[in-house]
């Protein structure tokens, strides 16, 4: 049971709750804890200060939404957690069977062997981009602030020269520095890329009129640290991220998903699971 409505805790409850059947109606969930706290500071409701009791400034959102969930108001897959990952590699009961199934998920390349790569600076922002990732068949990855051995071991590998990448990360000294030296090494072991920065830009700052949500953000790569003003990428709302990233896929498809799909769908994958059904 949700907290007193005339509590603080229980106003905050219902507030979130209502945010989160916005989201639902827009088709925006997944959601993660960061884009709502970003709406809600615009709404007024909470803020980015720090308070004096120690606690962070969202952790009357996380509590919030802790109970949320622990009511069974919301599932728990609501909110996605990049944090923590379950690896599976459990086999099948026959080599048939495993088939069958992989049959089921196959996909057909819309991009003839081109696939972009989303690349983002937040791994909040690539948990909740995952299922557009799925939907156009493309690779997508966060590089949770300035990587080393991931871009060398993992990320270049999966490029070659030309290849497109669509990259998203907050608009700051310190972000722009970070996309920097993330495509110097990608370009550096792979050769010059199709690269373009889709968000967080100064025209989208202006045209969503963020610059009320610019902080002095804390750069701890110098001794002592320096602060530098900042709009993180979640100020936009995760439906104008989605809208973004989805008019830059759409833009580069060789031709419409949805045939691609189709052909998917009537030529290819029927036919498969037919002739395993006919399979011993």
């Amino acid at each position: 049971m949700l907290s007193k409505p005339e509590s603080k805790a229980g106003r905050l409850q219902r507030i979130v709750l209502e945010l989160l059947r916005e989201h639902e109606g827009a088709g925006a969930i997944p959601t993660s804890a960061r884009f709502l706290f970003y709406e809600l500071v615009q709404r007024g409701v909470l803020s980015k200060e720090k308070k004096g009791t120690g606690r962070r400034p969202d952790q009357d959102l996380h509590e919030a939404l802790t109970r949320l969930r622990d009511d069974e108001l919301i599932p728990w897959d609501w909110i996605v957690d990049e944090t923590r990952a379950l690896d599976d590699h459990t086999g099948w009961s026959s080599v048939t069977n495993a088939v069958r199934a992989m049959a089921q998920q196959a996909r057909l390349d819309p991009w003839n062997g081109d696939a972009p790569l989303i690349l983002t600076e937040s791994r909040s922002l690539s948990g909740v981009l995952r299922d557009l990732a799925v939907e156009y068949g493309v690779k997508i990855a966060a590089t949770n602030g300035q990587a080393g051995g991931f871009l060398r071991t993992d990320i270049a590998p999966s490029l070659s020269q030309g290849d497109i990448v669509l990259y998203i990360g907050d608009h700051d000294w310190q972000g722009h520095q970070i996309e920097a030296n993330t495509r110097g090494v990608l370009e550096h072991l792979v050769g010059e890329l199709d690269w373009e920065r889709i968000a967080l830009t100064e025209k989208q700052v202006v045209e969503y009129d963020l610059e009320r949500l610019r902080i002095m953000k804390p750069d701890r790569r110098y001794s002592p640290p320096r602060s530098h003003p900042a709009v993180e990428t979640e100020a936009l709302s995760q439906s104008v991220i989605v809208d973004v990233v989805r008019s830059a896929l759409e833009a580069r498809l060789p031709e419409p998903l949805a045939a691609v799909q189709e052909r998917e769908e009537e030529e290819e994958r029927t036919a498969v699971i037919a002739a395993l059904r006919r399979a011993p």
